[in-house]
């Protein structure tokens, strides 16, 4: 696996990231976008479950691109509780797109916690991805998402001891979608993942080869 640091701007904002990518490839390669957690709870690109995807992604001949949201370490901005995050989530899809070896048609878009809020509250995310992977989603953003309306794949990871998951709510939230996601529920695990890495990158994995074959 090879790794870059890079860099992408969007509305004369400057954004870090990183790509990770099989050592070598034959013909064109898929890709996904991660997005991170809550900034302003320690979110970032380097989070264990940003990392953990990431590298597994690659390891199956994916190309990735975990990035920095505004504000958080080297990317410009102030952070906006959601409301324009979306602008750098399409500039890294558009960054990734133009990726040297990606097929731009086997795009996939991944968040985790805040990071898949910022996917499923902006329907024009929806419009520039194929596949969409949710981990541990809020039940708020998933009643509320326009995703419902689209007819691409998406699948829900969540651990059973995440206080989200716990709702009675949130199953009949994934199945108020007219295609209901496919979801993995893992016990024991709550909602920061730790210990329970290798349990939740497997099946976001297998997810994603299948999407986006």
């Amino acid at each position: 696996m090879r790794q870059s640091a890079v860099s992408f701007n969007v509305k004369d904002l400057s954004f870090e990231g990183v790509v990770a990518q099989p050592d070598e490839h034959n013909g064109s390669m898929p890709a996904v976008v991660i997005c991170h957690p809550h900034p302003l709870y320690g979110g970032n690109m380097d989070n264990n479950v940003v990392l953990m995807l990431s590298f597994a992604l690659a390891q199956e001949g994916f190309v990735t691109l975990r990035f920095n949201f505004r504000g958080v370490g080297n990317s410009e901005g102030e952070h906006t509780k959601g409301e324009f995050e979306e602008q750098e989530v399409l500039g890294a899809l558009d960054f990734l797109r133009a990726w040297p070896g990606v097929d731009a048609r086997r795009l996939g878009l991944a968040g985790y916690s805040f990071g898949s809020g910022v996917v499923l509250n902006n329907p024009k995310l929806h419009k520039n991805a194929r596949a969409f992977a949710l981990i541990s989603p809020s039940l708020t953003s998933l009643e509320a998402t326009e995703l419902k309306k689209q007819d691409q794949p998406a699948f829900v990871i969540v651990g059973d001891q995440d206080k989200a998951f716990q709702s009675e709510e949130y199953i009949a939230a994934l199945d108020a979608f007219p295609h209901p996601p496919g979801r993995v529920v893992v016990a024991g695990a709550d909602h920061f993942w730790y210990g329970f890495e290798d349990q939740l990158a497997p099946p976001v994995v297998a997810y994603f080869a299948e999407a986006l074959k």
